[in-house]
């Protein structure tokens, strides 16, 4: 592989996927953006491969058109599957947060 090939990623592309990801990398920002430019070099190597005659794969089961049969089944009654709720608010189930919004 040439050495122009190589495409370092920049402490703020690092940021930017730090956040999408929200993942904290903040005092290692340096250390990621060594890492995934390796990364993506190493990946490189696939672009040498002949792929012509692989034929393309779009997906692996083998199954076409699986739908629910549509025939109602026996649930939980509402009463039984909220006994244990702590709070209900408005007929929904109140949780702790999930997500950390800034």
């Amino acid at each position: 592989m040439n050495i122009m090939d190589s495409r370092k990623i920049t402490i703020e592309e690092v940021k930017k996927i730090a956040q999408m990801s929200k993942l904290n990398v903040e005092g290692d920002e340096e250390k990621f953006s060594q890492l995934l430019s390796q990364t993506l070099d190493y990946i490189k190597i696939l672009d040498e491969l002949d792929t012509s005659k692989v034929s393309e794969t779009f997906q692996v089961t083998g199954l076409t058109n699986v739908y629910q049969d549509g025939s109602q089944k026996v649930t939980l009654p509402r009463e039984d599957a909220l006994k244990n709720v702590k709070e209900i608010i408005r007929n929904l189930v109140v949780t702790k947060g999930v997500f950390d919004r800034e």
